[in-house]
């Protein structure tokens, strides 16, 4: 077992070795599978016994290359600095140095090839990067819970100048000889705030993550034509299968069953995702920190710190409404730019599904120390729905008009404009009508969504830049945009009044300017 000092340069556990090489070969394998395979099949007998040498060949340089980079990694801690040091590279020497006051947050992970040889990774996170700062592929679990509590120390200044240091408040006693697989608490039988059954988990797989299973299915789809014309080319066939299909046609019928077919696809997707990524999901208070388990393969093991959550959300469609479920989100700081942290990232999100009502007030309750209410509403201007017909329904009929009207064989299927238009009508007005900004003096709560709702939760003190917009179509009407922006995301609000905004925008920065809470 690693010591637990780590004031020395220290290297990983001898698994690493193993981890590498089998990380190394997943990596190359991905990349290097179709040209081999089409060699494979190609080649004659006498020359795949080279290809089969050269495999042999590479995996031994890959097994010599693994091993280096595990000599050559190492890390420690210098508390005195308050810097977190990786050293690594075969032959370009690389040295990562991390601050201990920019670390966001350090997960404890465990995959199944992990698992198997009893191991585990450390990820760090850090308020400047778009992803991992830095990981640690095999270490053992007591050492990765002391140094994660060593990390999640930080030293500042204070305003009057003395130096103030911010424990993780994670007792090691308790940790100790703790499995990823088990909540660190339980051996004080302190009851999770949240844990989700398999019936929570059926619920959940069928009535969330619809876009993301189509996005998968979709990109299954377009793998398998590319598969198919590699096979097509590896086999000198004559005519691509699916090119075949597609000029044959299909029938009603059997449009119909593809269809069906589709819908169990996304369905069973839905399904097999939600339990491997959420399987075990548990969620426990550990003082100042939600200590959050989950995963059927990779165990992840994560804590959630209350002060560094920069947007909360939680949002709930029809069908989960009705079974009493919401989803949560954490947004917290981990982009490398500015204009990076303008867009949306859910790398770094922390996820909270299936919840109940009671059970999303007693988290948000951690997180704010009170429940965020709704405070003075503003409603768009009914331009925002006025543009959006124009845009996604009256433009894109007219193109397809002109389009048909030019190529004959298009004007048959001209009256499907007709269902389009109030298909698309319909979400525009639901989208008009649930977008809301509701202002408080402790919150600003952002409603949207069509499908699902969603409730998007900022603190005034965690705002970072406030932009407004005004066209000059728009200055007679009294019309602008807000775009809150924070370290996580931002917040848009589409034409509200602007001079209600200027109102807004002048007290939140009297309260960012005049307030002592810190953003992070």
């Amino acid at each position: 077992m690693m010591e637990t000092n780590f004031s020395a340069p220290k290297r990983q556990s001898a698994m690493g070795v193993l981890i590498m090489f089998l990380s190394h070969l997943q990596h190359s394998i991905r990349a290097l599978i179709i040209p081999i395979l089409v060699l494979v099949i190609k080649s004659k007998s006498i020359t795949q016994g080279y290809i089969l040498f050269g495999i042999l060949l590479f995996l031994i340089t890959l097994a010599i290359y693994s091993y280096l980079s595990y000599l050559k990694f190492t890390f420690f801690l210098d508390e005195e600095k308050q810097e977190f040091i990786i050293q690594k590279g075969i032959f370009n020497r690389e040295n990562l140095i991390i601050r201990l006051d920019k670390i966001q947050q350090v997960n404890i992970n465990q995959s199944l090839i992990q698992r198997i040889v009893g191991v585990y990774s450390l990820e760090i996170d850090t308020a400047g990067s778009d992803k991992k700062e830095a990981s640690i592929k095999a270490i053992d679990h007591q050492s990765a819970t002391i140094l994660r509590e060593k990390l999640l120390a930080r030293t500042y200044q204070t305003a009057n100048g003395h130096s103030h240091t911010e424990q993780s408040n994670l007792s090691e006693p308790d940790h100790i000889g703790a499995d990823v697989n088990e909540p660190v608490s339980q051996s004080r039988n302190i009851q999770p705030l949240l844990k989700l059954s398999s019936s929570s988990l059926l619920k959940i797989g069928l009535t969330s993550n619809y876009g993301a299973s189509i996005a998968l299915l979709t990109g299954f789809i377009f793998a398998i034509i590319e598969a198919t014309r590699n096979y097509t080319e590896a086999f000198q066939l004559e005519q691509n299968p699916i090119s075949q299909l597609s000029t044959k046609g299909l029938g009603l019928i059997s449009l119909c069953i593809l269809l069906v077919i589709a819908l169990l696809i996304v369905l069973g997707t839905n399904l097999i995702r939600t339990f491997v990524k959420y399987f075990d999901f548990e969620i426990r208070r550990e003082k100042n920190f939600l200590s959050i388990n989950s995963g059927l393969f990779d165990k992840k093991h994560t804590l959630l710190k209350p002060a560094r959550v920069q947007i909360s959300s939680y949002s709930q469609n029809y069908f989960q409404k009705k079974l009493n479920l919401i989803n949560l989100r954490f947004k917290q700081a981990a982009f490398s730019t500015a204009a990076e942290a303008d867009q949306d990232n859910k790398k770094h999100d922390i996820e909270i599904p299936g919840c109940d009502e009671k059970e999303r007030n007693e988290i948000l309750k951690m997180i704010y120390n009170q429940l965020p209410v709704q405070g003075k509403l503003f409603i768009p201007n009914y331009r925002f729905l006025f543009l959006m017909v124009m845009l996604r329904i009256v433009i894109p009929a007219l193109v397809f008009s002109g389009i048909a009207t030019s190529y004959p064989p298009l004007r048959e299927y001209l009256y499907w404009i007709i269902p389009y238009a109030i298909l698309v009508g319909i979400g525009l007005y639901f989208e008009y009508a649930h977008h809301r900004l509701y202002v408080s003096e402790e919150f600003i709560i952002k409603k949207s969504g069509i499908w699902d709702i969603e409730y998007q939760t900022l603190e005034p003190h965690k705002i970072q830049k406030i932009t407004t917009k005004q066209y000059f179509w728009h200055k007679k009407a009294d019309i602008g945009h807000l775009i809150l922006h924070t370290a996580a995301g931002t917040l848009h609000f589409k034409y509200g009044k602007y001079a209600d905004i200027h109102r807004m925008v002048n007290y939140w920065l009297y309260k960012v300017e005049s307030g002592k809470k810190d953003w992070m």
